[in-house]
């Protein structure tokens, strides 16, 4: 099932549960993502994957315009599952190293990490206060 929200468009299995451990990241633009999201849903219609999501990088609503790239996630429940990284290499025939714990992605939203720093920063130069 494919949820277009504000910021992510998401892909759901129909038995989704969120008790993930991380997931793979993959960076293209967020026209490519649109243009897959059918084998996206097909994939988590069948079982093959979980959850996915992207950002869907709409000017008037993205939180982060400094971040060129769309991200999209594609979620595991067992640590770096390559079954799942395996999947999205043979169906839509892309390829990341990048994977990322549910731990760090929030590490990395506190005071201090990276993406909150960066984000803190952008806005900061360009509202002059937070």
């Amino acid at each position: 099932m494919i949820q277009v929200g504000t910021i992510w468009t998401y892909v759901f299995a129909p038995d989704f549960k969120n008790n993930f451990t991380g997931k793979w990241i993959y960076e293209a633009g967020a026209d490519f993502f649109r243009e897959i999201s059918p084998r996206l849903d097909e994939l988590a219609a069948g079982g093959l994957i979980q959850m996915a999501k992207f950002a869907n990088k709409n000017p008037h609503w993205d939180p982060c315009p400094y971040i060129k790239n769309s991200v999209l996630c594609v979620y595991t429940r067992e640590p770096k599952d390559e079954k799942t990284r395996l999947v999205i290499q043979e169906r839509l025939n892309l390829w990341t190293d990048t994977y990322k714990t549910e731990e760090q992605t929030a590490m990395e939203w506190q005071p201090g990490g990276k993406l909150y720093e960066d984000y803190i920063s952008h806005w900061r130069n360009k509202r002059g206060t937070l």
